[in-house]
């Protein structure tokens, strides 16, 4: 196997087939009727000056009217086109758009694992005696695999030292191995892994207590990578070909397609930009982007900064066109709390000396938001601890400070595991969009690492939604997915339910993430996604709503949101979706043409 591939695995695994996926991609670049009449709808507007509505009209691909059925036909009448076509929807429920604010299709599409045995052989995660057995009977089944990975080991099984190369050179003496952990943030390799990766006592961390290398006493690496450490080894090896490139992104971005996303945007590919925008611009050119796609350049490097705006304006000049657009630009500001690098106010329970780390201070993070504020960039940041998200609030309150108390562009931080509460009132004062990742909610994605690592008490105050929403925040809900073992979660309709009842979609009897009363109001949930993600996007004035004026971004739904168990939301599946005046997904009953009076 290629080492290509198999450190592919030790960052994210994922492959190109996904649940529930259309084999046959759908053209989108094509020209929307020039005015459709939709009727006898209940169409829930995301307008609070008009929240419910049964009829609307499109023109090309903006909404032109939304009202009741007879004041549609009127305005048909008094705003003759030829060729109107008329649909009626018997009832069927209409929602705006729906805006994924944070993922990632690049990944699911280029990090795949080519090396199917090894998928198949999940590592057993109950104790490190049956690990160990584990690995020792591959080793003798697999005597001549030049190249070993298998994935993934438990984090909490080794906090907080981590894992040691020691172990795995006894059973792979000679052979390189890597394995991915559960957290998907960190990696174990042997002393033969390390050498053919170039990596020893002189090999410099990325970014301290974050991307790093764990060592011993001696400043040698014990085998644990952290984060993105092993980046700059690999560079861009991993991306596969163009094409495959080309049909894993589709694949996903069909299958979110599917389940009413009309917009997103990709949280960051690394070192692989190009390679990946250059297939999705192919796409798009192709005309089979069935979805607006906001593109980003990625800071995971503190280097990075120093460049990044001009790196950002030449992937737009690149890449952008009609679908694909640059706007925001990502900066993973911490790690996460699973091996302890999240960027934590007061240091972990299990390593007193450690609290994390964070990219850079407030003061140079200021200083980029005013760089970004000149060339219209918006800035969007993995902030997971409290340290981190205090660090990134106060830049905020610097740069406007220096600009008279307000920044022209947008500014999100995503995932807020842990925040303190006197800092949740400082993102509505200081203009901060809130994003969450709500599938994480039910606590079961990574395991118990984090809550061990944070201690009980702290981690009993996780992803504090609702205490945001109450405190006048711009609150946003998106997927973060990056394999294909978790992109069916990428369904807003998982995401929604799950922020309703914080525990997992398919299990409503079991338990509820604490706090259990910060979970949203299907109201708040459904605004996440729609009229806050527009916002946080920066187009509020186009997208989010079903409204005179808007594009025409709806998805079509069988029932009604607000008639089911909460229970049951992840069940929905949308029978239309519609993207600037066009059907992008699914079916719509077949239009009658209204004859020009």
């Amino acid at each position: 196997m290629k080492l290509p591939a198999i450190l592919s695995a030790s960052l994210i695994s994922s492959s190109l087939l996904l649940q529930g996926c259309s084999d046959t991609p759908v053209p989108v670049k094509q020209v929307a009727p020039s005015q459709v009449l939709y009727s006898n709808a209940r169409i829930y507007t995301q307008d609070k000056e008009q929240p419910w509505a049964d009829a609307m009209v499109v023109e090309d691909n903006t909404i032109v009217f939304v009202g009741n059925n007879t004041d549609a036909i009127n305005y048909i009448s008094t705003h003759p086109v030829a060729g109107t076509q008329s649909i009626n929807l018997n009832g069927d429920v209409v929602l705006p758009g729906l805006i994924d604010t944070h993922t990632h299709p690049g990944l699911v599409a280029t990090l795949a694992e080519d090396d199917e045995e090894a998928s198949e052989n999940h590592l057993p995660v109950d104790s490190k005696e049956s690990l160990y057995k584990f690995l020792q009977d591959y080793a003798d089944k697999h005597p001549f695999k030049p190249i070993v990975m298998l994935g993934e080991w438990d984090v909490n099984t080794f906090l907080p030292e981590g894992p040691n190369k020691a172990e795995l050179d006894k059973i792979f003496p000679l052979r390189p191995v890597v394995l991915l952990d559960n957290s998907g943030h960190s990696q174990w390799a042997n002393s033969s892994a390390l050498k053919l990766l170039g990596v020893n006592k002189d090999t410099p961390d990325l970014s301290p207590n974050i991307s790093m290398f764990a060592r011993d006493e001696h400043g040698e690496p014990t085998g644990w990578i952290k984060e993105f450490a092993i980046f700059p080894k690999i560079g861009g090896m991993l991306v596969p070909g163009k094409e495959e490139v080309k049909e894993g992104v589709l694949a996903f971005l069909s299958f979110l397609s599917s389940r009413g996303v009309t917009t997103l945007w990709d949280a960051g590919n690394f070192n692989f930009d190009d390679d990946i925008y250059e297939a999705i611009a192919e796409l798009d050119r192709e005309g089979l982007l069935p979805v607006r796609y906001e593109g980003s350049y990625h800071i995971f490097d503190p280097k990075q900064i120093d460049i990044a705006a001009a790196e950002f304006l030449e992937l737009r000049r690149k890449y952008a066109g009609h679908r694909l657009q640059f706007n925001t630009l990502k900066i993973h500001y911490d790690g996460v709390n699973e091996i302890l690098t999240g960027g934590m106010l007061e240091p972990y329970a299990i390593d007193p000396d450690n609290r994390g780390g964070i990219l850079f201070d407030a003061e140079r993070l200021s200083r980029f938001m005013e760089e970004l504020n000149q060339e219209g960039i918006h800035l969007h940041l993995h902030t997971v601890g409290d340290w981190a998200t205090r660090e990134a609030l106060d830049a905020v309150e610097l740069a406007r400070g220096r600009n008279n108390n307000s920044l022209d562009i947008e500014i999100t931080l995503s995932h807020l595991e842990i925040v303190s509460p006197e800092d949740i009132p400082r993102f509505a004062e200081l203009d901060v969009h809130a994003n969450f990742t709500p599938h994480w909610f039910g606590g079961t994605v990574f395991g118990e690492a984090g809550k061990r690592a944070l201690g009980l008490e702290r981690a009993k105050r996780s992803q504090v939604a609702k205490a945001f929403v109450d405190a006048g925040a711009n609150v946003t809900l998106s997927s973060d997915v990056v394999s294909e073992r978790e992109s069916y979660r990428a369904d807003p309709f998982i995401g929604m339910q799950m922020s309703v009842t914080r525990k997992e979609y398919n299990d409503p009897t079991g338990p509820v993430l604490s706090p259990a009363n910060a979970g949203l109001t299907l109201e708040d949930a459904l605004a996440a996604y729609t009229t806050n993600g527009a916002q946080q996007l920066g187009f509020g004035n186009e997208l989010g709503s079903l409204s005179a004026g808007m594009k025409a971004d709806f998805v079509v739904l069988p029932h009604s949101p607000f008639d089911m168990d909460i229970n049951q939301l992840h069940q929905i599946t949308p029978k239309a979706t519609v993207l600037d005046g066009v059907l992008v997904s699914g079916t719509l009953i077949k239009p009658q043409h209204i004859a020009k009076k």
